[in-house]
C-alpha cells in the first residue's frame, strides 16, 4: 500500500487547536510558572492579540502547568449573554467552579481509591451527581449572603477557598476565554466587569486560605475596556500582548512536524522558505499553509514544484474560512469603505483613522465620505467584527492579512459581473442527425 495515503496530516488551524508544535511563547509561559510558585501571588494575567495570533493555544498551555502544579482551573469561554447582568456573570462563575471542583474531587478518589475504581459509567455518574450538589451548595452560599452581587460573589469564593484548602490544591484560578465580550453596561445598571475585578481585588488584598488569580484572554480592546472600567486595572495585570513569531520560531513550527513526512512527500527548501514568508509568522496561518501544502503534495503524488503553492484553491479556502462570514454581513457602502483602506499599500495593515480614510475616498468618486460618515461606517464594522479600536480614534483590522483578503474578495466579484456584461461569444449551431433538436 502506498505510504502517502497512510499520512495523517499533522497541521490544525482553527480556534484554539493545539498546533502539532508549540514554538515561541516561551517567556510568557515561564513568567506564569514563576507566578503560580510564588508563596502569595497577585499577579494576573491578560493575554491579548488579534484573531489567530495564538492567544487560546497560549492559554491551553498555561492550564496544562497550572494543573501540573495542582492548581484548580475554572475556565470557559465567556459569551454575550453570560456578562450581559451581574447575576448571569455569577451564575457562570458559579457552574464553572462546581465543575472543576467535583473533576478534581473525582480524580482524587480514583487516585485514592486505585484499582478499585468504579466502572466508567459508574464514575461518570458519581460525577454529575456531585457537581450538582457541589453547584447547589455555591448556589445557596450565593443566594443567603447578605449584600449586592459583588458581595454575595465574595463569599462564594471565600467558601470555595476553604473547599479548596481541604483538598490540598494550592490555588484556584478563573480564566476566561473570549473576555472582550466582558464589559459594564452602565445604561442599564449592571457592572459585570466591575464586579469581577472586584472580587478577585478583594480577595487578593485579604489573607484568603488559598490564593486566586484571574486570567482574561480576549481581542486588543479588552485592554481598553478594562482601563476605562477601574483605574487601578493597570497594576492589576500583568499584559501579554501576542505579536507574530519570529522568523525562527515560524521556521521551527512549519518544518518539525513536515519533517517526519519527509519521505515520502518531498517539498524543495526553496519551496518550504516560500510558505513560511506566506504565513508572515502569524500562528494560524502556520497551521492553514501548512495543511494545504500537505494536501497538496498528498494530491500531486508527494512532491510539488516551487511554483504550484499557493493554489487558487488555497487562497480561496483561506478567504471563505477565515474572512468570509464577517464580509457575507456587510453592505455594498462599507464594502467600497474597504476597499478604499485596504488600498493603501504598505500601510495598509496599518491602524488608520476616520479622516484619513474620508480624505482618500475623495480620490474614489462614488465612493467619497465624509468624516462622520467614516466614524459610523467604522462603528459598524466594529460590531461585525472586521475592524476594532486601537486608540481614540483609530482603527485596525481584527484579522491578519484582511487588506488582501478583502482585495481578492472584490476582484473575485467584479470579475463575476464583468463576465455577464461583456457580449457572449458566437455560437455554432450544429444539427444531430437523429433529431430534429438543435443545441449548442
Amino acid at each position: 500500500m502506498d505510504r502517502r495515503k497512510l499520512l495523517e496530516n499533522p497541521y490544525r488551524p482553527g480556534a484554539g487547536h493545539i498546533p502539532p508544535f508549540l514554538a515561541g511563547r516561551i517567556d510568557e509561559q515561564e513568567f506564569f510558572k514563576r507566578v503560580i510558585r510564588q508563596d502569595n501571588p497577585t499577579d494576573n494575567i491578560l493575554i491579548t492579540g488579534l484573531r489567530g495570533f495564538g492567544k487560546t493555544v497560549l492559554l491551553s498551555s498555561l492550564r496544562a502547568a497550572a494543573e501540573q502544579d495542582g492548581w484548580l482551573w475554572v475556565g470557559n469561554d465567556l459569551s454575550e449573554s453570560a456578562s450581559l447582568t451581574e447575576e448571569r456573570l455569577a451564575l457562570r462563575i458559579l457552574t464553572d467552579l462546581s465543575q472543576a471542583m467535583a473533576n478534581r474531587f473525582a480524580s482524587i478518589e480514583s487516585g485514592l481509591a486505585g484499582s478499585s475504581v468504579h466502572a466508567p459509567h459508574e464514575a461518570d455518574e458519581q460525577r454529575a451527581s456531585d457537581e450538582q450538589q457541589l453547584f447547589e451548595t455555591l448556589k445557596g452560599c450565593y443566594e443567603t449572603s447578605p449584600g449586592l452581587p459583588s458581595d454575595r460573589l465574595k463569599s462564594v469564593m471565600s467558601r470555595a477557598s476553604s473547599m479548596a484548602a481541604r483538598a490540598r490544591v494550592p490555588g484556584i484560578i478563573l480564566a476566561y476565554d473570549e473576555a472582550q465580550c466582558l464589559c459594564d453596561h452602565a445604561e442599564r445598571n449592571e457592572f459585570p466587569m466591575s464586579m469581577l475585578l472586584d472580587t478577585v481585588a478583594s480577595g487578593q488584598k485579604k489573607a484568603t486560605v488559598v490564593p486566586c488569580l484571574l486570567i482574561l484572554c480576549g481581542l486588543p480592546h479588552l485592554l481598553n475596556a478594562l482601563t476605562e472600567t477601574r483605574t487601578y486595572t493597570e497594576r492589576m495585570f500583568h499584559v501579554m500582548r501576542l505579536d507574530r513569531l519570529s522568523r525562527d520560531d515560524t521556521w521551527a513550527a512549519l518544518t518539525r512536524p513536515l519533517s517526519r513526512m519527509m519521505p515520502p512527500l518531498y517539498a524543495s527548501p526553496k519551496l518550504i522558505a516560500k510558505v513560511v514568508d506566506l504565513t508572515n509568522g502569524y500562528p494560524y496561518f502556520i497551521q492553514f499553509f501548512g495543511k494545504e501544502l500537505v494536501e497538496q503534495l498528498l494530491r500531486n503524488g508527494g512532491t510539488l514544484g516551487d511554483d504550484e503553492f499557493p493554489s487558487t484553491e488555497t487562497l480561496d479556502h483561506l478567504d471563505s474560512g477565515l474572512f468570509g462570514a464577517r464580509w457575507n454581513n456587510t453592505t455594498n457602502k462599507q464594502r467600497d469603505f474597504l476597499r478604499i483602506v485596504a488600498s493603501r499599500g504598505q500601510y495598509a495593515a496599518a491602524e488608520f483613522s476616520a479622516q484619513e480614510v474620508s480624505t482618500l475616498s475623495k480620490n474614489y468618486g462614488d465612493s467619497e465620505v465624509s468624516n462622520a460618515q467614516a466614524t459610523q461606517l467604522l462603528q459598524a464594522l466594529c460590531e461585525r467584527g472586521i475592524v476594532y479600536r486601537t486608540r481614540h480614534g483609530f482603527y485596525a483590522f481584527t484579522v491578519p492579512m484582511s487588506d488582501e483578503m478583502i482585495l481578492r474578495r472584490l476582484q473575485s466579484e467584479e470579475e463575476v459581473v464583468k463576465s455577464w456584461q461583456e457580449p457572449p461569444p458566437p455560437k455554432t449551431l450544429r444539427k444531430k442527425a437523429t433529431s430534429w433538436l438543435w443545441f449548442t
